[in-house]
């Protein structure tokens, strides 16, 4: 439907009068932040010179002054802080102050209500809402109805009406570019004009084209723990973080950035999504992996392998003798079978922990270990192991404090009797050295009674998994138990710590309780969800219990084949079903559709994924002679495709190895640059980037580097590859040797050359 002459300058004279608002308030803003500063200013002189004052006179008065100036200035510090950010917002409402209108009609009320949409609320002095926040409760039906009957949940109760209007505009720099009516909230042809841009650096935020399945993820409070499964380009962390957004809108007197935590892949997508919040207005969340927070907790003691070396072993190590037993070892330790063997042995150290044994002194029974075991198993049996020990080791020396303090009493009178020249203080100090000394035995037997040594705990599980893992495991099941056993023992005592054995160890700390408290935490998001383990889910259960969780992932993007969550189901036993609601995202809004029809062909089976109807060119597979020349036509694709006003242009290698060798060859011929660890900075312009660090990311053109068979020949690597090729969002192209992977060969290919 076009917009009349008349519509066009309604709107520009509207445009014109919010511009001026946010203008006034901005000023109005500055003002305030100018005599803030100066307030600031004062404080600190008078701070200055009331510290003269106390060190002077060293008055009480004075001191009082001085606290309430530090008050004074922590006041002054969270206000300019305010006002810091509200500049920030009139600034990007100067910018962009809307793009959406909906005139809704209340049902009961004659007068249309035009309502604007846009990343923050304008509000006049009058209360006239110029702008509705997004997030604003309103705001909701822009979203989720069409033309018609439409109802929005409000603080007073559902309040029903008509839709009368959609309107979506595009405003840069205080000017509107375009606009148009809609029936939905944005259609294909809109979409991809939006999405078919090049896209440069980091995640933008998706808020001017929110669907309704993305919007009813976003705004659930319904449930305490939602599983959002989608396919690749679906939005999934684009809505985990508007998610976030929306929460810190609502519930802004009782949640902080600081109350949330976001567990992503690694450093690089942490970088990546950086820029997401602070472009809706609000502060980034704790951005941590999984990793990092493992690392911190378990500790330095032994050389801990990265998830970024194991999928190197996985990809690279196959032609190793060992490579199979390791394979195993991580298949065992990441199963449902493992956790149950876990839960059962840290039930048995509730039960059976512990060998206590009678503490004398001098002949004397301070503690039996009939006590000792009553306080462990009876008085603190409510307490986990690691807190109980603690509390035992405690009380043991309450009870021991009194016959010491005798004993030196004792001593020091016999000294000073004996040497009369020997004063008081010094007896005392040479009888309380020799009776600790003459102690250390029993302190001894105390810190070994009562020591907690999780690698031991852990050690002491692998020395009798045949008794732990009894009736779990079936007679017909391939599991090797001895050589399990075997090999982790060889490494717990080679001080080595595989990445597959610091999960069970982490849960173990937790269950033990040997890990701080996380209740100031009420909302943790855990993005690509497919790539953790159960249990790491139970280790995620068993730190947040009283937070709500958000998972969201796509099981196809499973890039390690043997450490995974498997099925969704697996996480029904952890989550309680009734607080716990699964959505599918059906709709995937990031390749061309030839390129995501070419990728739903590689996974091999039924797909009922959906696409945006946004054409392009179609993928091209590429043979060539040798690797060289692979090498020599990426130099000249990223020059064609830089030129073409593509921005940012992936070349995804298998595995690091390879991504180093390519950069070698290619950082002198073309501006270049390689991630070669999970806690690298995301680059943006032509990237170096191995497989697995890919994920969750995307590019303009992604150029796969040998898709030959040496490098991609099993089933296990189908969803790798499936992974690196979603990356692209305009332009793919598979580059290999030799003999085509088979994982391609079964996929009818379009456009294909072969230069070998």
């Amino acid at each position: 439907m076009s917009i009349s002459e008349e519509e066009w300058r309604f709107e520009n004279e509207r445009l014109q009068k919010v511009l001026k608002e946010a203008r006034r308030q901005l000023e109005e803003n500055r003002a305030l932040k100018e005599r803030l500063k100066r307030d600031g200013i004062e404080t600190q002189k008078e701070m200055w010179q009331d510290i003269g004052s106390v060190a002077k006179d060293n008055g009480l008065d004075q001191l009082v002054d001085f606290m309430q100036l530090i008050d004074t200035m922590k006041i002054q510090k969270s206000s300019h802080e305010f006002i810091k950010r509200q500049e920030e917002k009139f600034e990007k409402i100067l910018l962009s102050p809307y793009f959406g209108r909906m005139d809704f009609i209340e049902d009961g009320e004659e007068n249309v209500e035009m309502c604007y949409i846009g990343i923050s609320n304008l509000i006049t002095d009058d209360y006239e809402f110029l702008v509705y926040d997004w997030r604003a409760p309103i705001s909701s039906m822009y979203y989720e109805c069409e033309i018609g009957d439409a109802s929005y949940e409000s603080p007073e109760g559902i309040i029903r009406g008509k839709l009368t209007l959609k309107r979506h505009y595009k405003i840069h720099n205080g000017k509107i570019e375009y606009m148009f009516d809609s029936s939905l909230k944005i259609d294909d042809e809109i979409l991809q004009a939006l999405l078919g841009k090049s896209t440069d650096s980091k995640m933008k935020t998706i808020v001017t084209t929110i669907q309704r399945e993305q919007n009813k993820v976003i705004r659930n409070e319904e449930y305490r723990n939602l599983i959002v499964q989608g396919p690749a380009g679906s939005g999934k962390t684009s809505v985990a973080l508007h998610r976030v957004a929306y929460l810190l809108y609502k519930h802004r007197d009782t949640i902080k950035p600081e109350n949330i935590v976001i567990f992503s892949p690694n450093d690089v997508f942490n970088d990546y999504i950086s820029n997401v919040l602070p472009e809706l207005g609000e502060e980034n969340m704790l951005q941590t992996t999984f990793r990092q927070y493992m690392n911190k907790a378990l500790g330095n003691d032994f050389r801990k392998e990265s998830y970024s070396e194991m999928m190197e072993y996985i990809l690279e190590a196959k032609n190793k003798q060992a490579y199979r037993r390791r394979i195993n070892n991580i298949k065992f330790k990441s199963s449902v079978t493992f956790i149950h063997i876990l839960k059962r042995y840290v039930f048995h150290l509730e039960k059976e922990y512990g060998r206590f044994k009678d503490l004398v002194i001098k002949g004397q029974l301070i503690a039996s270990s009939d006590g000792i075991k009553e306080l462990f198993f009876k008085d603190y049996a409510h307490l986990p192991l690691k807190r109980r020990l603690q509390k035992l080791k405690n009380r043991i020396l309450f009870l021991i404090e009194p016959y010491e303090k005798k004993l030196i009493e004792t001593l020091s009178k016999e000294m000073h009797e004996s040497d009369s020249s020997m004063n008081q203080a010094e007896s005392m100090k040479r009888s309380t050295a020799l009776v600790k000394d003459e102690m250390k035995e029993i302190y001894d037997e105390i810190d070994k009674m009562t020591a907690f040594d999780l690698i031991e705990i852990y050690k002491n599980l692998f020395e009798n998994l045949e008794f732990f893992s009894a009736g779990l495991i079936d007679h017909g099941s391939d599991i090797k138990l001895n050589e399990i056993k075997k090999y982790t023992l060889e490494n717990l005592q080679a001080k080595v710590l595989y990445y597959e054995d610091q999960p069970p160890l982490l849960y173990l700390k937790g269950a033990l309780g040997d890990l701080p408290e996380t209740s100031d935490i009420k909302y943790v998001i855990i993005d690509e969800a497919q790539d953790y383990t159960p249990l790491q889910y139970e280790i995620f259960h068993q730190l947040f219990k009283s937070a709500n969780i958000t998972i969201l992932g796509d099981l196809n993007q499973s890039i390690n084949p043997y450490m995974n969550v498997g099925d969704y189901e697996n996480l029904v036993h952890i989550f309680a079903k009734e607080d716990t609601c699964r959505i599918d995202l059906t709709k995937s809004y990031r390749s061309t559709m030839e390129i995501a029809q070419f990728t739903s062909r590689l996974l091999n089976k039924n797909i009922t994924h959906e696409w945006i109807e946004r054409s392009g060119d179609q993928p091209k597979v590429i043979g060539f002679f040798d690797t060289e020349e692979i090498r020599k036509r990426l130099i000249q694709d990223i020059e064609d495709y830089k030129e073409r006003g593509y921005k940012s242009i992936g070349i995804i290698t298998r595995t690091v190895k390879e991504a180093k060798e390519v950069y070698e060859f290619l950082k002198d011929k073309a501006d270049v640059h390689v991630i070669q660890k999970d806690d690298d900075e995301y680059i943006s312009g032509a990237v170096i980037i191995p497989s697995y660090l890919a994920k969750g990311l995307e590019f303009d053109v992604v150029l796969i580097y040998n898709a030959g068979n040496e490098n991609y020949n099993c089933e296990e690597e189908r969803l790798l590859l499936y992974t690196a090729c979603t990356r692209a969002l305009h332009v793919l192209h598979i580059y290999y040797t030799g003999k085509l992977t088979p994982l391609l060969r079964e996929v009818e290919i379009q456009e294909a050359e072969f230069l070998s």
